[in-house]
């Protein structure tokens, strides 16, 4: 019985025992999960023309607001007021076009990043543009259909969006 016996590990034996606990430790152990959140504001140039003769629209009526992306028609039903731009726009992001058919503006769009997506992102599907224009229908359009990278957003310096209208009959 005398093999039996534990003797004391040496110093360098119990530190590779340590590194080896460490290391099954942290193969098991998953990764911490992260997100964040945050906003950037950047200003939005719409250009509002006249789709039947591709000239600029003066005096359209543009307004900004926030919704969900719209990915089917059910939405609409059961919240046919999300994509009403009468009752969701704010004041600061409302305007009119000018003589050359634009209208600037600025808009905070929604930032978010997390573990699976490290590179810091602007929800741009969820901010959506209402131009109206006297003698002319409306359009509702989403400013992109889906994210783009703040750092890509900032060295641009403004997004464009382009709304032709073509005339009431």
């Amino acid at each position: 019985m005398a093999w039996l016996r534990l003797r004391m590990p040496t110093l360098i034996e119990l530190l590779a025992i340590i590194a080896i606990v460490a290391v099954i430790a942290a193969l098991l152990i998953p990764p911490a999960k992260w997100g964040g959140s945050g906003s950037i504001r950047i200003p939005v140039r719409v250009l509002v023309f006249d789709a039947s003769r591709g000239t600029p629209i003066a005096n359209a009526r543009v307004a900004m607001f926030y919704a969900p992306p719209l990915h089917d028609m059910k939405w609409l039903e059961e919240s046919p007021d999300l994509y009403d731009s009468t009752n969701r726009a704010r004041h600061d992001g409302v305007g009119t076009t000018d003589a050359d058919g634009a209208a600037v503006i600025e808009y905070e769009f929604a930032t978010l990043a997390s573990y699976n997506n490290p590179t810091w992102r602007a929800r741009l599907q969820s901010a959506w543009v209402h131009v109206q224009a006297d003698g002319f229908g409306g359009a509702v359009i989403p400013v992109r259909y889906e994210s783009e990278p703040t750092a890509k957003l900032r060295d641009q310096k403004e997004l464009l969006v382009t709304i032709g209208l073509t005339p009431e009959r």
